[in-house]
């Protein structure tokens, strides 16, 4: 793509465009998007939504990450997902949840904001890759460990046979067919939807900034090929619906180079993707109160982020770390479950996220590198964790399948805030 002086967001080299200039993300995650959208039901909250834009925006964020899927079970309501779930079967949707996203993609201009919009999930909070699995073979899904809200600690079964069984999504040879076919018609449902809101086709919309294919793809070791058709194939379709957008992959990034360029290197992929994990990935000690703890997780992600840069300029592509968050303090006062409450400090947090901005800033673009933003994981806004253990979803930044309060970042994050507000000046004038 080239530099265009229409309001979509587009690519060259390693930089991106809007309007005609150079354009930086200063992002959050906000994958609750839809169902806060929704205009009835449990989970709708459009005043919540309208309050939590402006908080963004007023910190200078100009991107949100959000979901534009969403899978139910044939078994009833199964533990931890997101519900209502947007498909409740192939090619079977809740409309009212469909015209939530729509809702919810008619206010971003309010702000001066774009989404990046994932169209899957590899992982069971909302359905994802499993439960495609589920269907095609009226299966169960082996959950692995998730957070029983009403005990409120981890219970579950075994990671691995929850990887295999997920991967079969796109490593089945039996079900390949069947299981991608459904994909691509959920991916032209969503590309080609007029918005009952704007009227505007989402293809036409220029507030999408980009196409996500999958949150968080995982890897089959020692086989680059089966992940790449998934990707390729399925970012060509996108691309022969939709040419103005840009398409990214959701992948963390996490698995060293040669799984980078495999993950990023159809023609079809605009936009490079890296997440990062300090706690999940064993970077981060989250009971040791030392800077010496948090000081080995920001090196860990300096590294990566210099590497990513570096991966991604040879392919010639920007690259925006759309994922990276660390818990409340969980020491002293705020030890153990007390480290989910929204009043537990936020010292590593904000060390953490500071060092991130200025890794990010350090590779972007302003410095020759290919970094073009980042956006943290996740914001709440006024949604607060339950105050008693409960199976209903609260809609914090956290998805079901984790404690509530893990990573969110409240309105009344006033610290935090504050460096995602300093993130934002420097990415648009360094």
């Amino acid at each position: 793509m080239t530099p265009a002086s229409t309001g979509f967001v587009s690519a060259r080299g390693t930089q991106l465009f809007r309007h005609g200039h150079p354009h930086y993300v200063s992002g959050a995650n906000y994958w609750q998007a839809m169902n806060l959208g929704m205009a009835t039901g449990p989970s709708g909250a459009r005043a919540q939504v309208l309050d939590d834009l402006a908080t963004l925006s007023s910190h200078g964020v100009n991107t949100v990450r959000i979901l534009a899927a969403s899978e139910g079970s044939q078994y009833g309501r199964e533990p931890d997902r997101m519900y209502p779930a947007l498909m409740t079967a192939p090619g079977v949707y809740d409309m009212d949840v469909f015209e939530g996203l729509d809702w919810f993609m008619a206010q971003l201009p309010r702000f001066n904001m774009t989404a990046v919009v994932s169209l899957s999930n590899y992982w069971t909070w909302s359905g994802g890759a499993a439960q495609f699995v589920s269907w095609a073979t009226d299966t169960r899904i082996p959950y692995p460990k998730q957070w029983d809200h009403l005990r409120q600690v981890l219970e579950g079964g075994e990671y691995q046979a929850f990887l295999d069984y997920a991967n079969r999504f796109y490593a089945d040879p039996l079900l390949y067919n069947t299981t991608q076919r459904w994909y691509r018609e959920h991916v032209e449902r969503v590309v080609t939807r007029t918005n009952v809101y704007t009227g505007l086709e989402y293809r036409d919309d220029p507030s999408i900034m980009a196409w996500e294919l999958m949150n968080e793809p995982q890897i089959i070791p020692g086989d680059y090929d089966q992940l790449f058709r998934l990707i390729d194939e399925t970012a060509s379709f996108i691309h022969a619906l939709d040419a103005r957008h840009l398409i990214t992959t959701g992948a963390e990034s996490k698995n060293g180079a040669p799984w980078f360029r495999a993950m990023h290197r159809s023609p079809h992929v605009t936009l490079a993707s890296a997440h990062f994990w300090a706690l999940n990935w064993g970077l981060y000690n989250a009971t040791d109160p030392s800077v010496g703890s948090v000081d080995f997780a920001i090196g860990e992600m300096q590294k990566f982020v210099g590497g990513v840069s570096e991966w991604s300029r040879e392919l010639d592509m920007p690259c925006v770390l759309l994922e990276y968050g660390l818990m409340r303090d969980q020491w002293g006062p705020s030890a153990g479950l007390g480290a989910y409450k929204p009043g537990a400090p936020v010292t590593h947090r904000n060390r953490f996220y500071a060092a991130v901005a200025d890794a990010v800033i350090e590779h972007s673009g302003h410095r020759g590198g290919a970094f073009a933003g980042a956006a943290f994981w996740a914001y709440a806004g006024s949604a607060r964790p339950p105050l008693q253990p409960t199976e209903e979803i609260s809609w914090t930044g956290d998805p079901p399948h984790e404690p509530p309060g893990w990573n969110s970042v409240y309105d009344n994050d006033t610290s935090t805030l504050a460096v995602i507000s300093g993130f934002s000046s420097r990415l648009q004038g360094d």
